[in-house]
C-alpha cells in the first residue's frame, strides 16, 4: 500500500515585534495545524496553506524526500516571510 500520513504543521518561528503575523490570520508561534485528506484541521492562513501545500503533499505520499533535514521534517516560510512552519510526517495513527 503506499505511503498515506498526515502531516503536522506547526508554526515555529513569526518575524514581528508582536508575536502575531502582521497578515489578516494573526498567526502565532506554537499554533498546529494537521494537513490530511480534509485540511487543515483547524483553518489556517490561505496564503500560508498555499505555499506548504506542495511539500506537505508530497510528504504526505512519499516515506522520505531528499530535502528532509531533519529526516521526516522540512520547514517552508509564508510568501510575505512572517512565519515560519515546520513540517513532520505523523507516522503513527
Amino acid at each position: 500500500m503506499p505511503a498515506n500520513y498526515k502531516i503536522k504543521c506547526e508554526a515555529i518561528e513569526v518575524k514581528s515585534d508582536s508575536g502575531y503575523c502582521p497578515g489578516s490570520a494573526k498567526c502565532r508561534v506554537g499554533e498546529t495545524y494537521t494537513i490530511g485528506p480534509r485540511t487543515p484541521d483547524p483553518p489556517m492562513c490561505g496564503r500560508a496553506f498555499h505555499a506548504i501545500h506542495p511539500m506537505a503533499l508530497a510528504m504526505r505520499f512519499s516515506d522520505t524526500m531528499v530535502c528532509e533535514k531533519p529526516p521526516g521534517q522540512m520547514e517552508v516560510a509564508c510568501p510575505d516571510g512572517f512565519v515560519v512552519f515546520r513540517l513532520s510526517r505523523i507516522t503513527k495513527s
